[in-house]
């Protein structure tokens, strides 16, 4: 591990709050922006490909792990510095994934190659602490994981890609498997849903999602959805989305016959909604009001009625606008544009009113190739 030399103790107060983290997906690290002024206020990290951010209770520290660097970085969201940075003799090669037990304490990060010392990928377990320090716990090599979620319970869940399996642990030592799932095929990206009380697993080879009720400990059944990505759980509207990577539009799914299902492939169970480009990922207002969807072949972000279906607005932001994450009152939408190395900041408070118009509020220029790809906010942890 490497140090800051800053005293945590005499830290000042955070810089802002709430922030948005833009990650670069061609250039190191990410943009911390103020997202109340919706200013650019730091470049953070060193390493390439950040992938998820797992964020401490009480918000000031955050967990990045950087896939094609083989490093995960502890950032000190007050001071915008990073305060340790971990090496891949300690976290493994290409960690993708990162999650926190809900009291912090633990912090599991997933890996696609080899773990040090074993021979197999799979999970660095991390015990943390509210001042930032991290120790190594465990190296559990269970596979090659594609994503981890801990569940409201702390049992963790890892998708496993070669074994075509999921795989529950328990969120304490000795953190033992306490239950193992078969999916289809090449599970890729997991999303968790506390209000659902469902995991939902994307199988990129079988094409379809698999839910597993993450409290009875059962699968409830597989839903054909082509290329999925991502998964945005829509309580209000009882429906669950997922994108579509080399298709077209986005694939809806209904979640009260997920609950119905008996672990077997469910049929007509899911709707297609085309707008001529393919997307990845979704995000809902917290009240279920609006969806947003990204798109990989547009310069447009779509806004959708989760109940209805209905498109409610086609908004123009930049080429290829990728991940759009609303803020937590749900009025406010940043979209990162990757090929246009921008974040356009949208009003959507119009478009929930009815009238289809979202205004553009700012337009956030960023380092020249840095090829913003996803958002985190602060403000919308769970």
């Amino acid at each position: 591990m490497t140090h800051t030399s800053t005293n945590r103790d005499d830290r000042p107060a955070p810089v802002a709050e709430p922030l948005a983290l833009v990650k670069h997906l061609r250039s190191e690290g990410f943009t911390v922006i103020d997202a109340n002024r919706h200013e650019p206020l730091a470049q953070v990290g060193t390493g390439r490909q950040p992938h998820a951010l797992a964020v401490h209770p009480g918000g000031r520290w955050g967990y990045v792990p950087y896939m094609a660097s083989n490093a995960l970085e502890v950032v000190d969201l007050w001071s915008l510095e990073v305060s340790t940075r971990i090496e891949q003799e300690r976290v493994g090669t290409a960690p993708v994934g990162a999650a926190l037990t809900r009291t912090g304490e633990y912090l599991f990060v997933s890996s696609y190659g080899t773990l040090p010392d074993h021979d197999s990928p799979g999970l660095a377990v991390f015990e943390t602490t509210g001042r930032g320090d991290v120790a190594l716990t465990e190296q559990l090599p269970v596979g090659k994981a594609g994503g981890v979620v801990v569940d409201v319970r702390n049992d963790v869940w890892l998708a496993l890609k070669d074994e075509n399996d999921v795989v529950r642990l328990a969120g304490t030592p000795p953190f033992e498997e306490t239950g193992r799932f078969a999916v289809p095929g090449d599970p890729q990206d997991m999303a968790y849903a506390a209000a659902f009380g469902l995991l939902g697993v994307n199988n990129v080879a079988d094409g379809s999602v698999t839910f597993i009720d993450t409290l009875a400990g059962e699968r409830r059944g597989t839903v054909s959805a082509p290329n999925p990505r991502g998964g945005t759980a829509v309580p209000a509207a009882d429906r669950w989305f997922v994108g579509d990577t080399e298709g077209d539009g986005v694939t809806a799914i209904d979640v009260d016959a997920v609950r119905a299902g008996n672990g077997d492939r469910l049929v007509g169970a899911a709707e297609r909604v085309t707008f001529g480009t393919p997307t990845a990922f979704t995000d809902a207002t917290p009240d279920g009001a609006l969806l947003a969807i990204d798109a990989y072949e547009d310069d447009r972000v779509t806004f959708l009625d989760p109940a209805t279906l209905d498109v409610v607005a086609r908004v123009q932001t930049g080429q290829t606008p990728h991940h759009p994450q609303f803020s937590a009152d749900g009025q406010i939408c940043y979209v990162p544009n990757t090929d246009a190395d921008t974040v356009t900041v949208l009003d959507t408070q119009a478009l929930q009113e009815g009238d289809g118009h979202a205004s553009v509020v700012t337009t956030i220029d960023l380092p020249e190739g840095s090829a913003p790809s996803g958002c985190f906010r602060t403000d919308r942890r769970e």
